[in-house]
């Protein structure tokens, strides 16, 4: 997509109106604003119907020169907009006056606007700006005390721009360590051996991840909670991610500007904590998470696609969990309504855990070409940009809706695909592997209903021991397995079987 017109698409209706507003203030050429207008009104940057809508202006035989200026227009008035509106933007306003009053050698206005962003710097912990006005400070001291007085000072102000540096540098190590772990994370996940889990215990071995008080910033916090949660995630200790989960968002909500100012991050927080109560079945506060999700202010379009996106997904995981397959339809339909209307704003990722819910949700009702028409969406234009552990699901999962649809031959013909993905990005694990076994070695050999009943009894067998292996149970939060094998043995519905065993774990837990 033309970049002019995602930048359009990208406005709120505020935005939108600031942008006209300040541009009817500006003296000269309004032709930019024609061009916007147009663009706006079309939905879309199509130069001939650009052409053919503003074919009486003369600025068409400019027309790539007029679209960059309205770019940069549309830049500068955002810039604008949002002055004031993060500390970080107030304390560069502040900074720039400084440096203003100092060139016209008002020292005395300097040091009171210095004094007042050192306060609002200090309280919200920005120690990058902090350094940057301690250096003006002693820049104006400089001119305004005399000699003995501005060298008392040198050695606190010293002092003080040592320790913001430690700080400084506390936070980039965090950083660092962080981005490391974020890298593992997005090519592995989840460990599946002890050479993966051993990727993420070399980070989680740095020293300072031994103590959460070696964390000197909000920042540091921060990553020091966000890397544990990912390491424990990718071992699979359910219980600590979510105490991690609820400690990072206690963090978060002790600090109510950064919720203000960065949302995305609170809807991480709030998500991480949704996630973790997922994984344990455990909806106890379930609803009240949601709910604070589902509270945020919807301040932009990226925002409002946000909160859409992260609701719907833990809904309806939660009702795919719990076995609720009837109730998850109303919710389904939400999703893709959904699709269709944030359809811009929602990134490849969170697109694929939507269409994969609701492939889920599908095949807890029993409409498995549905299903299968999701799966093969998701192979056939999404194949680049799933990682390697869905896509592994997801090729298991397309042989399971073609047994259940009876599709013999193809089903043969994807197992020997599934095997070469598999065997080829080395993901060939002890789960695949039984299925793919199954599916040549025994698959054959059923011709009753009494074989087929003797075949998964054997399979859910092997199955089993897997549940407890700690490199291949994560496969099962992909997909109930067991569930769907006694569906097939009982001759009943998944849905029947998840909702029993779910009500039963429940009653086992309280």
């Amino acid at each position: 997509m033309d970049e002019l017109i995602r930048l359009i698409n990208s406005l709120s209706k505020s935005e939108k109106r600031y942008f006209k507003m300040s541009s009817s203030l500006q003296a000269g050429d309004k032709d930019y604003i024609k061009l916007f207008e147009a663009v706006e009104k079309l939905g879309e940057y199509n130069e001939e119907k650009i052409k053919k809508l503003l074919k009486e202006e003369s600025f068409l035989n400019r027309l790539p020169a007029v679209k960059n200026y309205l770019y940069s227009q549309i830049l500068k008035s955002l810039r604008m907009n949002y002055i004031g509106s993060t500390v970080d933007s107030e304390l560069k306003s502040m900074t720039e006056e400084v440096i203003i009053l100092y060139e016209k050698r008002l020292f005395k206005h300097c040091l009171k606007i210095i004094e007042k962003a050192k306060e609002l710097a200090g309280n919200n912990e920005q120690t990058l700006q902090l350094i940057e006005l301690n250096l003006l400070e002693e820049k104006v001291l400089l001119e305004v005390l005399n000699l003995d007085k501005f060298e008392k000072t040198l050695s606190t102000s010293f002092k003080e721009e040592m320790r913001l540096l430690d700080i400084q540098k506390n936070t980039a190590e965090y950083r660092y360590l962080y981005n490391r772990i974020i890298l593992i994370n997005k090519k592995i996940k989840e460990a599946r051996t002890k050479e993966e889990l051993k990727q993420f215990e070399e980070i989680i071995d740095y020293p300072l991840l031994q103590s959460f008080k070696n964390a000197l910033s909000f920042d540091s916090k921060n990553y020091f909670y966000l890397i544990h949660l990912n390491y424990n995630h990718a071992k699979g200790d359910n219980a600590e991610c979510l105490k991690i989960a609820e400690n990072q968002l206690e963090l978060l909500e002790s600090y109510p500007r950064k919720i203000e100012e960065k949302p995305k991050m609170y809807i991480a927080a709030l998500n991480n904590v949704l996630l973790s109560q997922i994984h344990l079945h455990s909806y106890k506060n379930f609803d009240k998470t949601l709910s604070k999700l589902r509270g945020v202010p919807l301040k932009s379009p990226a925002i409002e696609a946000n909160v859409f996106v992260s609701s719907h997904i833990f809904e309806m995981v939660m009702y795919l969990d719990s076995g609720e397959f009837s109730k998850s339809i109303s919710t389904r339909e939400n999703i893709l309504e959904g699709l269709k209307k944030y359809h811009d704003k929602i990134n490849v990722i969170e697109e694929i855990t939507l269409l994969y819910n609701i492939f889920y949700s599908y095949f807890g009702t029993g409409e498995y070409n549905k299903a299968l028409s999701v799966i093969n969406k998701l192979l056939n234009e999404y194949h680049k940009d799933l990682r390697y552990d869905i896509q592994s699901a997801v090729r298991i999962l397309n042989l399971i809706l073609h047994y259940e649809l009876g599709n013999s031959r193809l089903l043969e013909y994807n197992a020997i695909s599934a095997y070469r993905f598999l065997y080829k990005s080395k993901r060939l694990y002890k789960l695949e592997n039984i299925v793919l076994n199954f599916i040549r070695k025994k698959m054959h050999h059923i011709y009753t209903k009494r074989d087929e009943v003797e075949a998964f009894i054997e399979l859910r067998a092997e199955f089993m021991p897997l549940i407890d292996d700690p490199y291949e149970k994560k496969a099962f939060e992909y997909f109930d397995y067991i569930s769907w094998f006694d569906s097939r043995i009982e001759n009943r519905t998944f849905e029947e079987i998840v909702k029993e065993k779910f009500l039963k774990k429940n009653k086992k837990s309280r």
